[in-house]
């Protein structure tokens, strides 16, 4: 292999599959990227067996050929050059040798058949998505996602592809995030959307899948995405991503979601957000509990540690419903409420130990198009 091309396209390319490069010691071949050439384009490929990446990149191609060299090691060396504008790049045996300059590096590669086949799609049922809609949806309820694999389908988000509405879901069992988006908001082409999902397909996205998506530039505008055997295709571009979808069954989640409140707050969101930030000075940053209580127009919020001291904050709010009191993780709150476009928050409460439902309100109606959901403190 014989090829010619730009520092910054070579550099794009490592900095896309990268992320899809693997730690593993028993697998040493998955810390390694694939080089090869592909008519008058290099392409790059990694995979961890449960995403696989691969971009293309413009070349000028003098030999074809193919080399598995380690994506760290190519890495640090571009990150090192420094005033360059093409790199030669050239492949004897197992040895790829770049030159640029008045730097010339050989690097010791793999053997190209033990590099894993990532699945390719067969693009027969593509649709096309609206990227920063797509993003919005998964980055709102990304951070509910389990960080154990006690269930492993908690771990990922999931997506249900109905006929005129796409949600997205995740949660921890202590808390909940969905969001529900119009269909035709989302894709291109209602019509082969509704042609391909016509089974209303429910999938669960692996976190690292969901990750990578949040981090391409909103600049490609859209992306092309279809389900196969179990596996989720995206073309963005020259950019190809292929996963392994979550093998499970998420729970019926809506199930818990309340139909209505005993007591419903509406409350300004920036004024609910420093109250809780306030509350974590003395609860700690990661957990703790506040009592919530609330009585006509008024919600008090005291939070109490006998080694750091305590605290209340009383807000006016507008309230409907029975006096309440919950006790609540304030970083949870923050969490959820975070992820609030309105300026305005509701709060639905039912009982101590029931959900507590947060939604944006605006225009005197409540927003339901991102719902969060959390659990009460077990309070001794």
């Amino acid at each position: 292999m014989k090829a010619t091309c730009t520092y910054e396209n070579l550099k794009s390319a490592l900095h896309a599959t990268e992320f899809a490069t693997s730690k593993s010691a028993t697998l040493s071949i998955l810390n390694n990227i694939l080089i090869e050439t592909d008519g008058g384009q290099l392409c790059f490929s990694a995979t961890n067996l449960e995403i696989g990446i691969v971009k293309r990149i413009q070349a000028k191609i003098d030999a074809p050929g193919k080399i598995v060299v380690s994506a760290s090691l190519l890495g640090n060396f571009l990150t090192a050059l420094r005033g360059t504008d093409h790199i030669i790049m050239s492949v004897e045996g197992r040895i790829l040798t770049l030159q640029s300059g008045a730097h010339k590096a050989r690097v010791n590669g793999y053997d190209v058949d033990d590099f894993p086949i990532i699945p390719q799609s067969s693009a027969q049922n593509m649709v096309e998505l609206l990227l920063p809609q797509l993003k919005e949806s998964i980055a709102k309820v990304l951070h509910f996602t389990s960080k154990t694999e006690t269930r492993i389908e908690l771990t990922g988000v999931f997506m249900s592809f109905g006929a005129d509405e796409i949600c997205s879901a995740a949660t921890d069992s202590f808390r909940l995030g969905e969001v529900r988006i119009p269909a035709h908001e989302l894709v291109t082409d209602m019509q082969k959307y509704q042609s391909v999902t016509e089974n209303n397909q429910n999938i669960i996205l692996p976190q690292q899948l969901c990750a990578y998506i949040h981090k391409l530039s909103d600049e490609h505008g859209t992306i092309q995405c279809s389900i196969e055997e179990n596996h989720l295709f995206f073309v963005c571009g020259d950019l190809s991503i292929t996963a392994r979808l979550i093998d499970g069954s998420y729970p019926d989640y809506r199930q818990i979601i309340p139909k209505s409140a005993l007591t419903d707050i509406v409350i300004t969101k920036d004024a609910l957000m420093e109250a809780m930030k306030v509350t974590t000075v003395f609860t700690g940053r990661e957990s703790g509990e506040i009592h919530l209580d609330i009585d006509e127009n008024t919600l008090k919020i005291t939070t109490r540690q006998q080694e750091v001291g305590e605290n209340t904050t009383e807000l006016s709010v507008k309230v409907k419903g029975e006096p309440q009191g919950i006790v609540l993780n304030p970083r949870f709150v923050i969490d959820g409420i975070g992820r609030i476009d309105e300026e305005e928050v509701s709060v639905m409460i039912n009982s101590n130990s029931s959900p507590v439902m947060f939604r944006g309100y605006k225009n005197g109606e409540i927003v339901e198009r991102y719902t969060y959901i959390v659990m009460p403190v077990k309070s001794a």
